[in-house]
């Protein structure tokens, strides 16, 4: 509270800290300075309409069962090519054939549409381009990219209207620390009237944009959240959601290490500080399962691997990002097989074994067994092998003498040929009459933009 009142959030736009003033906060420069009494109000009225639900524990989940599902994020601009083995720029031909890989994996419990932005376009017309590779090229790609641009926003709006998925809600990021004025707030400010709903949220960076002391951190990454939230609903007039978000990052290279074991704490912690704020019950579970290595390998699969398998334990069932590398640089479609391996590992890993005995079942196979003095041979054996073992496509299992003999091949290797197979599988193609209407969006588009 003492940060709101006495240093407040910064207003870098004229026109809107004049909005902001004729609200009724105060301003001092640029910055909009909230009265304790206006925070309270709003906190208050946050927890009761989330019930007051708030409970020193998190909320009980149920380890076993449900399938784990995995996403992408949308932002790669580099992709790993497995031919040349190098990290390269992710061009619209590029991305159509890590898109079509995209839907070829779905049934492996993947969803996503196209998983990058083409660079070899303007970026006015990224996401549009975009947008369009990832509704022809994925049965999953019918929902609409995340966007953030004034100029692109009517383009990609009009298209998730053809696709019956209107754009109704809008994020606004924080400028941490304590700045409000992005180009997402633009962005919100000027499709308001199309809009029902806006988020509020940070990625505020722990001893960079917000101090060291985590509780510290958090007093200030609630304040600007909170605030930041106060402000875009009095200026929007709309219902607003919003949570708190700091990050770890390794000053010596200032970038952020999502992936960490620090992340993994700080995640815990940002649904319990987020959740004490808006009065909520909450989870501890976390689905975050980011790295910062450069090519798929053991760091991405050591760190992926370790923050999937604690967030199932938690309950969490949805993971994200998988083939990401470099955080959200770069996307490889190699650390993508990884990462669905990973999940099926994961997956046996929480459904769990039961210990039932049947005694005469029991007796029976041990009787039928004594003559070979070996289990495997059995029927029943075979009949329960599958069941409880998981067999990967890719993790190696064989003794090396076995492993030898079907040539040694490396699991990269494997993993390439493997790649190619399934792009040439794809058979997705858009219905004739919504990829006449995207096309004629696109062309407009690029008339602007080209």
């Amino acid at each position: 509270m003492r940060i709101l009142e006495e240093i407040g959030i910064a207003i870098p736009d004229d026109d809107l800290l004049e909005q902001v003033a004729a609200c009724g906060f105060p301003v001092s420069g640029n910055r909009v300075l909230i009265p304790r009494q206006s925070y309270r109000r709003f906190i208050e009225a946050e927890r009761a309409r989330n019930g007051n639900s708030l409970a020193a524990e998190p909320r009980p989940v149920e380890i076993r069962g449900s399938q784990i599902d995995l996403s992408m994020l949308q932002y790669h601009q580099h992709v790993h090519d497995i031919e040349t083995d190098e990290i390269v720029p992710f061009t619209t031909d590029r991305l159509i054939q890590a898109t079509k890989l995209v839907d070829v994996l779905a049934s492996r419990g993947l969803v996503g549409g196209a998983p990058g932005c083409p660079v070899d376009v303007p970026p006015p017309l990224q996401p549009i381009v975009q947008y369009w590779i990832a509704a022809n090229y994925s049965r999953n790609g019918k929902n609409p990219v995340a966007v953030q641009s004034e100029v692109t926003m009517p383009y990609v709006m009009e298209m998730a209207e053809v696709m019956g998925r209107p754009i109704r809600g809008q994020t606004v990021f924080v400028d941490t620390p304590l700045s409000l004025g992005s180009e997402s707030l633009r962005c919100v400010m000027r499709f308001k009237d199309r809009l029902t709903s806006v988020s509020v949220g940070n990625m505020a960076s722990l001893g960079c944009t917000v101090p060291i002391n985590p509780g510290d951190a958090y007093a200030v990454g609630a304040a600007e959240v909170v605030g930041s939230a106060m402000v875009v609903k009095e200026l929007t007039g709309l219902p607003v959601s919003w949570g708190i978000r700091i990050c770890p990052i390794d000053l010596r290279h200032m970038a952020m290490v999502l992936g960490s074991a620090e992340d993994l704490l700080l995640i815990m912690a940002n649904r319990e500080v987020t959740a004490y704020f808006r009065g909520n019950s909450w989870y501890q579970a976390l689905g975050g399962v980011h790295t910062n290595a450069k090519f798929p390998g053991p760091q991405a699969c050591a760190e992926k691997a370790s923050l999937m398998t604690a967030g199932a334990m938690l309950g969490a069932r949805s993971f994200s990002p998988v083939g990401s590398l470099s955080l959200d640089e770069i996307f490889s479609p190699e650390q993508l097989l990884y990462d669905i391996e990973i999940k099926d590992h994961v997956q046996r890993i929480v459904a769990g074994l039961s210990g039932e005995c049947d005694p005469e079942r029991c007796l029976k196979d041990v009787r039928d067994a004594m003559e070979s003095r070996i289990f495997a041979g059995l029927d029943s054996t075979a009949a329960g092998y599958r069941d409880f073992y998981w067999f990967p496509q890719l993790f190696e299992r064989q003794l090396r003498a076995s492993w030898q003999g079907d040539s040694s091949s490396s699991m990269r290797k494997r993993s390439h040929d493997l790649i190619r197979q399934l792009v040439g599988e794809h058979d997705y193609e858009l219905e004739p009459e919504l990829r006449r209407e995207f096309d004629r969006i696109l062309a407009r588009a690029k008339a602007e933009f080209m």
